[in-house]
Formats: structure tokens, C-alpha cells, sequence
């Protein structure tokens, strides 16, 4: 009895278990597996009342911007300071809290400190007011917000500034239409910022004009300790802007993919505001064909008053809705509602304007799913991952074919890691005659989309922060470790978590052209030891990594494989045909902490003297060689990894700055057009592991340079017999010294 008893007791808690894994992963499939919500309308009332005021007090401009039409009107009447406060004194804006005095051009108003008199007057419960201004004409900007300031002071009304600026110098200028304007703004902008002390940013409205431009903006306010918030320009109908479509969300495949890197970057190293986030991510989604995620406080909270008195829902898609000079807004407004619904319907899922708004019961629902997978998708899970496998239903795949599922550090991709993939996808199309289908796991599969869109690969792409990891692992015949390092990386949840899945059902692992470390906590290193213990087979891409695997007791088979790119370029060298130029070309990158053995002090005094020396270094080629041009291209173009361009336009402005022989690349980098610049340049000067492999492989004179301090670019240049092209960091820092002492 007490044996059957015990018995019993075991399968009951082996039950227990298994029950709480079904439950968790059933509810989590609800998730994955469905549709992406779609948007959440919310639920209109006419009974509320406006807490925001968007109040366009003149309809016209003094700039000349491309994206918008009011500069081209000719103001027939301005509502007067004692009529907007006839106006506000209605019942539908007792409720007001914040004012925000727009235009056109505010500040071409001489009595716009009037204007905020009656405001406070007629709303004396107001908690905040603010100005936008486009600075063009920096003295009277200045003494009209000084004025505006006084009088916000003089009721203890919290008073701000927003300031237009749309690039940095010409690139302003040409948006705007006004030579000069650039300096103004920047003038207007440190003016309230440092004299009187008022809360103030700027805004840049981003249109197919100044698309390239926005990331030089954003390196100058992080250089200038300036803040500030970008958006997208929309079709405004304050704006008369409806015949603006060349220039309005009309983005190619290269704009709109570099905008959704832009933002991710203004997420990951610039805003700090959650809300604001929000609005990034729900650009982001709309960009990618997908609905608004944000809310908008126009729907029940927002309305907007014209500088004649005209009433609108809202200012992108609103028809007039009637003259609060003429009735009551409140009647106005309650009457009209049907615009409001129309609204509603037909434009607010696909505005990409960006108003914020408290977070939506969508946005914490997909908050929830990040957070739920985050939980499990972790090295320290690999059993529980195995478990829940058990209730994943298998994808079918297409008959008289091998499914093959890439994973590794694909959606955060270099160059480098796109050659990767296609050395990777063109192996296994050969091995298996073509007929294999392709499954690639991204941690941002909008990056993996595009990665895939320039290299013509057919492939689905899913996302390795969800269970399709599980799915796909359980559901193809091939899991590839695809290139790339195994190193210290939270990341490396992807193979090993994929790799035990895959072995659990019989499937196969393979680990493809990676490299071993560095690998300095115990923690990854167990997880590297795991994945090549459950690997199949072993592809490695350097000598030095076979040692380290060995290290580990790995007895099995391993091949030198190289790299999976070098194969890929080979079959691309034969096709280049360009002629070569009298330049010089760099593939630069930031020198980071990670390469680096010692304490965070000494590693910025000699990043210091490594910059320096590797400036001097440049110089001194450019002039043996008396080139032309010293061009910089990159290698990365994600702020994950660090965006080359960003340390680019740090290390010219640093030490190139007036060198006319300078030209920086701030387009998006592909296999193709990398391998080309190469090709034409007499000499490059390489950073980037890749594009060290890039330049030895495409057969150009080159010189790497070891950020690694012995790592693999060491490695590479053992194996393939070209020491002769390296030069470490201390060579560049003694060679600095040289010069010096000379």
C-alpha cells in the first residue's frame, strides 16, 4: 500500500508539472500564433470635454518648408486676443490644461504676449502653455518669448519651447527654405535654453527631403546636449499640405528601412521618456504596413482652434467642424460628432502623426508577451524550453523538401553577417539541388527582411525573441548555427535553446562558420560547451577556435571551415568590375571595452592615444600615397553593435575636420556596394573583422588594424598567410608617439 501510495503520489506531482507547463505555453500560443492585434479603437464621448488645446493663432508663415502650404496664404483675419477669450470662456474648455500656440509662425504676431494674457484669463486653471517657433527671425523670436515668459511668470504658469530644426546647416535650410536658418534656430534655441532658463527642445518633421540628414541631427544634439523629438511628416490639413506627396510619406525601400533603424536608434541611445518610446514603436509599425500603436489624446481629450475661430477634431484629418466665433464651441462640438467618428474610422488606424497619449490596452498587451517571453527565452531555461516544446504543433513544410532553420545574431546584422548567410544559404542549396527551404531566426526581423531583400534569398523570417524559435527548431529537419562568434552574449539562448529543442525530436545541429569567444564569464562559456556538445557537426571558421573547442573535450570531428562569407565574395570578386580610383577607403569602427584587458580608466586613456594614433596613421598613408579622396564606408548601420556612421562622423569632426579630402558615406551599406568600394580604392584601411576578410578576400591592398588585441582578426591573418597587413593598436599608438617626438 505504501509502495503504490508513493507511486502515486510521483505521477500525480508529474502531472502537477506538465499541467502548469501546458498551461503556460497554451496561453502564450494564443499569442504567437495569432494575428497581430490590430488597432483598438477607442470608445468616442461626446460628453467630455478638451484638457488639450492646440491653438493655431496665425495662419501664416514667414519660411518657405517643403513639406507644408500655410507659407503660401495670405492672412485675412487673426482672431483677437479679447475674442479667443470670449472663445475659451465656453463651458467645452473648462476642463483645459495645456495650451499649445502653434501656426504658422506664432511669433510674426506682435501681440502674442496678449495672446497668453487672455488665455490664463479665460482659463485660470491652466497647468501649462508652450510656443513652437521656426527662429527665422532671431531678434523678435527672442523678445516675444521673453515677453511671453514674463507674463506666464507674473500667473505661475509653467511656460516651454519647442524649436523647428530639421537638419544641421544646409540641411535645415534647404527644408525650410530660408538661407541662414539653420543658425538662427540653433541661436533662438541655446538663447532659451541657457538665458532664460525655460524648458526647451527641438522638433524635427522628417520628409523625403532630409531622410539622410535626421542621424547627423541626432550626433549633433547628443554632441551638443541637445533634446529633442522627430517625427514623420504627415498630410496635415492645418497645413494645406495635401499636394505635398512626393515628399510626404513617400519613402523607398532604403528610406523607409533606414527610418525604422533611425528609430530604433533614438529608443536604444537618445530618448529617455517611455511615452515617447511608445510613439517611436508605433511609427516603427507604421512604417512596416502595420496600424498605429499609440493612442491619441484627439480622441477624447484634444481639440484644435484656428486663427480665425475655426473648430477641428483634430489637425490632421479634421474638416471644419464650425466658428466658435460664430456659436458655441460646446454646441460645435457635440452637434459635428459624426466628423469625429468618421475620423475614427477612416484615418486614425494609418496616421503616423505623432501625438502621445497614455499607453492603450494593446501596447500593454504586447508588453505582457515581451515580457512573458523574455522570462523563458533564457540560457538558465533550456529544460522548461524542452518541456513546453512538447504542445508546439509542428509547421508542415513544403513536400520534396529540407527545411533548414538559421539561427545566430541574425536581425542585429553587420556586412559581415549578410555575406554570412548567403555563404550559408548558397552551401546548402548546392547540397541539396535547390530543394531546401529556408527559415532564418531574427532577433529584429525587420533588419533580416531587408538583409534577405539584398541578397535575393526566398527565406521566412521569424522572430528569435518569441517561441517560433521552439516551433521551428522542433519543425525543420536542420538547425545551423549560422557564422558569427559564440561568445559572451545573453543571445546565445538562441542556439542552445534551439539546439535541444532540435535534438529532443531527432532533428539535426550544426554549427556553421562560427569563431570561439572572447568568452570571459563562466556562464557563457558553459552555454558555448553546451551547444557544441549537442552539435551534429562542427563547422569552424579559424584554427585558434578548433583549439579552444578541444579545450573543451570536444572529441568529435571539426572541420576548418572558414568563414561562410569568404566563399560567398569569392564567387562575388569575379563579377566586380570597376575601375580602380585614387582613394583611400576606411571601414572603421568604435574600439570597445570588451577587447580590452585592464580597468575602465586605462581603457579610455588608450582608446585616447589610439584615436589619435590612428588618425595620424590615416593622414600619413593618404599623403604617401597622395590620394584624392579618403573615403569612410562602414560595415554596420545598426545602433545594436554600434552604428559605424556614428563613430565616423565623431572621428572626422574630431580630426578631419578640415580636411578637403574627406568624403563620408552616410547611406546604407550592402554586400555589394562594401565589396565595390573596396575594389576601387587603392588602399584600405580596416577595423571590422569582416572587412578584413572583405579586403583580403576581394584581392586589395589593405591594412588591418587588431582592435582585437590578438583575437580574430590575429586568427584570421594566421590562417590565410597575410601578417604582413596587420598592425596592432600598440603599433598605432607608438607610431603616434613617434610622430610626436619628430
Amino acid at each position: 500500500m505504501g509502495l503504490k501510495y508513493k507511486l502515486y503520489k510521483l505521477k500525480e506531482k508529474g502531472r502537477k508539472k506538465l499541467s502548469k507547463y501546458k498551461r503556460e505555453f497554451l496561453f502564450l500560443r494564443k499569442l504567437y500564433l495569432g494575428k497581430e492585434p490590430t488597432f483598438l479603437a477607442p470608445i468616442l464621448n461626446s460628453s467630455s470635454k478638451p484638457t488639450v488645446l492646440n491653438l493655431n493663432i496665425i495662419d501664416s508663415c514667414n519660411s518657405k518648408c517643403t513639406m507644408c502650404n500655410i507659407w503660401k496664404r495670405d492672412e485675412e483675419l487673426e482672431i483677437s486676443p479679447e475674442q479667443l477669450k470670449t472663445i475659451l470662456s465656453d463651458d467645452l474648455y473648462s476642463e483645459l490644461l495645456h495650451v499649445g500656440v502653434t501656426g504658422g509662425e506664432p511669433t510674426l504676431r506682435e501681440d502674442l504676449p496678449d495672446v497668453y494674457q487672455k488665455i490664463i484669463e479665460a482659463v485660470p486653471n491652466i497647468k501649462g502653455l508652450s510656443i513652437i517657433t521656426n527662429a527665422i527671425i532671431e531678434e523678435d523670436v527672442k523678445k516675444r518669448i521673453l515677453d511671453v515668459k514674463r507674463v506666464c511668470d507674473s500667473h505661475s504658469v509653467p511656460f516651454s519651447a519647442m524649436v523647428s530644426i530639421d537638419g544641421v546647416g544646409k540641411a535645415h535650410d534647404n527644408v525650410r527654405g530660408t538661407k541662414g536658418n539653420f543658425n538662427t534656430a540653433i541661436s533662438v534655441f541655446n538663447y532659451l535654453k541657457n538665458e532664460l532658463k525655460i524648458p526647451v527642445s527641438f522638433g524635427c518633421t522628417i520628409s523625403k527631403i532630409n531622410i539622410w540628414d535626421a542621424d547627423d541631427l541626432l550626433f549633433y544634439a547628443k554632441q551638443n546636449n541637445m533634446y529633442g523629438r522627430f517625427r514623420v511628416a504627415e498630410t496635415i490639413n492645418r497645413l494645406y499640405n495635401q499636394d505635398r506627396g512626393k515628399v510626404i510619406r513617400n519613402f523607398d525601400n532604403d528610406e523607409t528601412y533606414n527610418l525604422l533603424l533611425f528609430f530604433e536608434k533614438l529608443k536604444r541611445s537618445y530618448e529617455t521618456n517611455s511615452t515617447y518610446k511608445r510613439t517611436y514603436s508605433s511609427i516603427q509599425n507604421i512604417l512596416q504596413g502595420g496600424d498605429r500603436l499609440i493612442g491619441c489624446p484627439y480622441h477624447n481629450k484634444g481639440i484644435v482652434l484656428g486663427s480665425k475661430g475655426q473648430l477641428s477634431y483634430c489637425a490632421p484629418k479634421s474638416k471644419e467642424i464650425g466658428n466658435a466665433l460664430e456659436q458655441s464651441s460646446q454646441k460645435i462640438y457635440k452637434e459635428k460628432f459624426a466628423e469625429k467618428e468618421r475620423i475614427l474610422k477612416e484615418n486614425c488606424s494609418s496616421c503616423i502623426h505623432d501625438y502621445h497619449a497614455p499607453i492603450t490596452q494593446r501596447e500593454i498587451v504586447l508588453q505582457k508577451d515581451e515580457k512573458f517571453y523574455a522570462k523563458y527565452l533564457k540560457i538558465e531555461k533550456s529544460k522548461k524550453i524542452v518541456a513546453l516544446a512538447r504542445w508546439v504543433k509542428a509547421i508542415p513544410k513544403i513536400k520534396s523538401t529540407t527545411r533548414i532553420f538559421i539561427v545566430g545574431w541574425y536581425g542585429t546584422e553587420t556586412v559581415g553577417d549578410k555575406a554570412i548567410l548567403a555563404g550559408i544559404v548558397d552551401y546548402y542549396k548546392s547540397e541539396f539541388n535547390n530543394k531546401v527551404e529556408f527559415v532564418i531566426g531574427s532577433i529584429f526581423p525587420f533588419v533580416t527582411k531587408r538583409t534577405c531583400y539584398e541578397l535575393f534569398i526566398n527565406a521566412t523570417v521569424v522572430s528569435t525573441k518569441t517561441f517560433e524559435l521552439i516551433t521551428y527548431a522542433k519543425s525543420s529537419d536542420i538547425i545551423v548555427m549560422g557564422g558569427g562568434p559564440l561568445m559572451d552574449l545573453n543571445e546565445l539562448y538562441i542556439p542552445l535553446l534551439g539546439f535541444k529543442v532540435a535534438k529532443f525530436y531527432g532533428k539535426k545541429t550544426i554549427v556553421f562558420g562560427c569563431g570561439i569567444g572572447p568568452l570571459k564569464f563562466e556562464k557563457f562559456e558553459n552555454a558555448v560547451k553546451d551547444i557544441l556538445a549537442i552539435s551534429d557537426e562542427i563547422k569552424l571558421r579559424d584554427k585558434k577556435s578548433i583549439e579552444i573547442a578541444k579545450s573543451y573535450g570536444i572529441t568529435k570531428p571539426i572541420e576548418f571551415f572558414g568563414d561562410p562569407a569568404k566563399r560567398y565574395l569569392e564567387g562575388l570578386n569575379e563579377k566586380i568590375d570597376v575601375e580602380q580610383e585614387n582613394i583611400l577607403t576606411c571601414y572603421l569602427r568604435d574600439w570597445t571595452f570588451e577587447y580590452f584587458n585592464g580597468s575602465s580608466e586605462e581603457f579610455e586613456v588608450e582608446k585616447h592615444k589610439f584615436e589619435e594614433g590612428l588618425a595620424r596613421f590615416i593622414k600619413k598613408q593618404a599623403d604617401d600615397k597622395n590620394v584624392e579622396r579618403i573615403e569612410f564606408h562602414h560595415m554596420h548601420n545598426f545602433v545594436i553593435g554600434n552604428d559605424d556612421r556614428d563613430f565616423s562622423r565623431y572621428f572626422i569632426q574630431k580630426y578631419f575636420k578640415d580636411d578637403k579630402r574627406v568624403y563620408f558615406n552616410k547611406k546604407l551599406s550592402t554586400v555589394d556596394n562594401i565589396a565595390q568600394s573596396m575594389k576601387k580604392s587603392r588602399l584600405n584601411i580596416c577595423m571590422r573583422f569582416h572587412s578584413v576578410l572583405f579586403a583580403h578576400t576581394l584581392e586589395t591592398d589593405f591594412i588591418a588594424i587588431d582592435y582585437t588585441l590578438g583575437g580574430k582578426i590575429l586568427n584570421y591573418l594566421t590562417d590565410n598567410n597575410c601578417l604582413s597587413n596587420l598592425r596592432r593598436v600598440q603599433d598605432v599608438i607608438e607610431k603616434n608617439k613617434e610622430s610626436h617626438d619628430l
